[in-house]
Parts: structure tokens; C-alpha cells; sequence
């Protein structure tokens, strides 16, 4: 009976083990990360931000603070290694989380934030709209989006209007939808 017992009890232990994961808990600069992650996506997560930091402020980037607690979990691991490496890089010092702005493709910079641009873009295509256009637009595809850069490097809002005005100049168009 007691050998029936303690097989089975082995048996148990051993299918629980079986399924078991070996998890970690997260911390960057003493803020823990949802989730749980593999060992392997930390230390990749880790060495990913510590590269892309050394690029971008050209040079030794002092890393952040990552620290884990491994333990065993039925779960397995689903933490997106993309978000750690997110958080080691916005708390890297020197580097920001900035809007990158593309025309047709074409890096121009870096602003603080999208829509305000959009907003000072449009401003601009009205305050230079001739008497007779109804409708101004500009010639070439604007998109801005999110990109990490060193610290004080965007460019102003003005001078990024300029740029675009530049690249791709604004066209307008009468009620008739001819060029004007």
C-alpha cells in the first residue's frame, strides 16, 4: 500500500514537473513589467536595448537597471520581449522616444509630437492658399512615426513645415479641380 502511495505521489510530482516553465519576473530601474518571461527573451531584450542605446548616443550608454526572479510556472512565459526592451531604452539617459517624420520615404527628423505637426502643416497650407484655390494639399506623403533619438535633437515645428513645403510643395486646387 505505502509503495502504491509513493509511486503514485512520484508520478504526480513528476507530471507536474513536466509541465513546468522556467519563468522569469522582470524589473527595469526598480519598476516590475507585466507579464512573465523566458530567461532568453531578458537577456535578449537586454542586449537588443543596450546596443540600440550605444547607436543612438553615439558612444557607451549606461545601461539600465534589469533585474529578474526566476521561478517554475504552469503558464508559460508570453511576456513580448519588445516591451522590456521599450522600457530599458526610454530609461536610458540621453535617449527619447520621439516622432520620426518621412516624406515619400525620406528621414527629415524628429518633432515631439505628430498631430501638433499636422495641426501647424494645415495652418500653413491655408495661410498660403491663393484667393482662388479651395483646397491645398501637400504633393508627397507625409507619415510620422514613433522612433527613438537622442535627447534634444528634434527639430522645430516651424522649421519641420519648412522642410516638408521644401520636399514636397503644397498644391492647391480651384472649385473646378484644376491647379491653381
Amino acid at each position: 500500500m505505502w509503495k502504491k502511495l509513493a509511486l503514485g505521489v512520484f508520478a504526480l510530482l513528476f507530471a507536474l514537473g513536466s509541465n513546468m516553465d522556467l519563468c522569469c519576473r522582470v524589473w527595469v530601474n526598480g519598476c516590475e513589467m507585466p507579464g512573465l518571461y523566458s530567461p532568453f527573451a531578458v537577456d535578449k531584450s537586454r542586449t537588443v536595448a543596450s546596443a540600440a542605446a550605444e547607436e543612438i548616443v553615439s558612444g557607451p550608454a549606461a545601461s539600465p537597471a534589469v533585474s529578474r526572479r526566476l521561478a517554475l510556472s504552469l503558464h508559460p512565459a508570453e511576456g513580448d520581449g519588445r516591451v522590456l526592451s521599450d522600457a530599458a531604452l526610454r530609461s536610458v539617459t540621453g535617449v527619447k522616444l520621439a516622432q520620426g517624420v518621412f516624406i515619400n520615404g525620406v528621414f527629415l527628423g524628429c518633432v515631439a509630437d505628430g498631430p501638433e505637426l499636422f495641426s501647424r502643416l494645415r495652418g500653413f497650407i491655408e495661410s498660403q492658399m491663393p484667393s482662388a484655390a479651395v483646397f491645398g494639399n501637400i504633393s508627397g506623403e507625409v507619415k510620422v512615426r514613433p522612433i527613438y533619438s537622442r535627447t534634444n535633437q528634434e527639430v522645430d515645428y516651424e522649421d519641420m513645415v519648412l522642410l516638408i513645403s521644401g520636399m514636397a510643395p503644397v498644391i492647391y486646387t480651384d472649385k473646378n479641380g484644376k491647379l491653381v
